[in-house]
């Protein structure tokens, strides 16, 4: 009898493993894009983890960063992970245009893809969770890179929906620096695409720039040193099936208009008083990819809670202290 308890356990316990791990599509119908334009059919791809309490009240989003997929996230969920999925009803969701998402890979080839906002993955994501998985109200948000914009750009959009932000690698607003950064891709693509390039190679060149941006000259030299150049080299090959060219210049565009203080006179203090929920901010001080600096201006505009990291990880920070970010989540998560 035992041994039969136990076997069901284990099979309850695998089914439900499994089920998480399952690449799900929510269906939004026409979504209105804030050009005015319609995405036609537009779905969005998700996975979810953990248990949602009767209440509805354990649920946070999970939006994926640039170029990343739902199933990118798994490794990132656990009991001692960044996330407990013990406690919180995880939903992380495949940002538009990446492949998964409605993608410009994916859409109708009568009807070219129209240009979409990081507003606009908000608006799909807000549709998914409350006409399709039924929630009226999320517990919190979190997201880096992109997903860290998705998640200031939720809270402005729907203050009374969310209870609490951590953005983290985050970027409420698009600086200078980083348009240089994304014009450059945007170059490399377009004047590839105009000659003829192959995908493959354009890709590489990409690769390239994003391992160059991705950590401090000291990290990469610490860990890749000459004669092991071979390994960051092999990096630089890697593509996509999914994710392509016109991926990426999908959501490069919409990291370029990013700016959560466009309503409010482009002022972080006027935006701040819009902001019902709670923030958890981390940034790593030394992010080339992501400039630290507005992120620390909204935060002391909305008197957030703070995290600044100062590892030479450069925007792969919390990847590199995974335990202290961990811990601070989870106790900003408990705060009452």
């Amino acid at each position: 009898m035992k041994r039969k308890i136990f076997l069901l356990f284990i099979f309850f316990f695998l089914r439900q493993s499994f089920a998480e791990n399952i690449q799900q599509f929510g269906s939004v119908g026409d979504l209105k894009l804030q050009s005015g334009k319609i995405l036609h059919d537009c779905k969005i791809g998700y996975r979810t983890f953990g248990a949602l309490n009767n209440e509805k009240s354990n649920a946070i989003l999970y939006p994926t960063w640039f170029a990343g997929v739902s199933k990118d996230v798994i490794g990132l969920l656990g009991a001692d992970k960044l996330i407990d999925t013990t406690h919180y009803f995880i939903i992380v969701v495949d940002a538009l245009g990446n492949g998964v998402s409605t993608s410009s890979t994916n859409y109708s080839d009568e009807i070219p893809f129209p240009q979409i906002t990081i507003r606009d993955m908000v608006e799909s994501e807000y549709k998914l969770v409350k006409n399709i998985l039924n929630i009226n109200h999320l517990f919190a948000v979190i997201g880096g890179s992109m997903g860290s914009m998705q998640a200031f750009e939720f809270v402005v959009a729907y203050p009374d929906f969310i209870d609490k932000a951590i953005p983290y690698s985050a970027s409420p607003k698009i600086t200078s620096n980083e348009k240089i950064i994304f014009s450059l891709m945007k170059e490399i693509i377009t004047s590839g695409k105009k000659y003829g390039e192959d995908e493959n190679e354009i890709m590489k060149k990409l690769n390239i720039v994003i391992q160059l941006l991705a950590r401090t000259p000291a990290n990469i030299n610490r860990n890749y040193p000459v004669d092991k150049f071979s390994e960051i080299e092999k990096k630089f090959g890697r593509t996509s099936p999914i994710f392509t060219t016109a991926c990426y210049l999908t959501q490069i565009d919409a990291m370029f208009a990013h700016d959560i203080t466009r309503n409010f006179n482009s002022s972080f203090t006027e935006t701040a008083k819009h902001i019902k929920a709670k923030l958890f901010i981390i940034v790593s001080e030394t992010d080339l990819l992501l400039n630290p600096k507005p992120a620390l201006e909204i935060a002391a505009s909305a008197k957030a809670k703070t995290l600044v990291l100062k590892n030479d990880c450069g925007h792969l920070a919390v990847s590199c202290e995974m335990d202290l970010c961990r811990t601070e989540i989870q106790k900003f998560l408990e705060e009452k």
